[in-house]
C-alpha cells in the first residue's frame, strides 16, 4: 500500500491573539470568534475537548486536515491574522480513568 496515507484520529489546538481579534474580527465581541471556530469544527465532526482543543470523531489523513484548514481560512478570513498558534497531532487510544476515582482507596498504614 505504498503511497497511501494512514488515517488517525486528530487533535487540533490553537491560541488566538485577543488584540488582533479586536482589530480583525470584532472590537465589541472578540471572544465571539471562538464560537465561530467551534461552530465550524462541530459541523465537520470534531468534538470540543477543552479550551481551544478539538478532536476528530473519525480517522483522517494529514492531507484532509490541510484541506480542512484551507477551508477554515476561507470561511473565517480573519483567523490567519489572529492566530498565535495552531497545531495538529495524531490521537492515540483514549482510556477513560473515571472509574478509578469511584473505587474506594484504602488508607495507608500509619508508621
Amino acid at each position: 500500500m505504498a503511497g497511501r496515507e494512514v488515517k488517525h484520529y486528530k487533535a487540533l489546538y490553537f491560541d488566538l491573539c485577543v488584540k488582533n481579534l479586536e482589530k480583525y474580527y470584532s472590537a465589541k465581541n472578540p471572544r465571539g470568534a471562538y464560537q465561530k471556530i467551534q461552530k465550524f469544527l462541530l459541523r465537520r465532526k470534531f468534538s470540543h475537548e477543552q479550551y481551544s482543543g478539538y478532536h476528530s470523531e473519525y480517522k483522517t489523513t494529514d492531507l484532509e486536515i490541510f484541506d480542512l484548514v484551507h477551508e477554515m481560512s476561507g470561511e473565517l478570513p480573519w483567523l490567519a491574522k489572529c492566530l498565535n498558534h495552531f497545531e495538529v497531532t495524531n490521537v492515540g487510544a483514549n482510556h477513560d480513568l473515571m472509574h478509578l476515582f469511584e473505587e474506594p482507596i484504602p488508607e495507608p498504614d500509619a508508621m
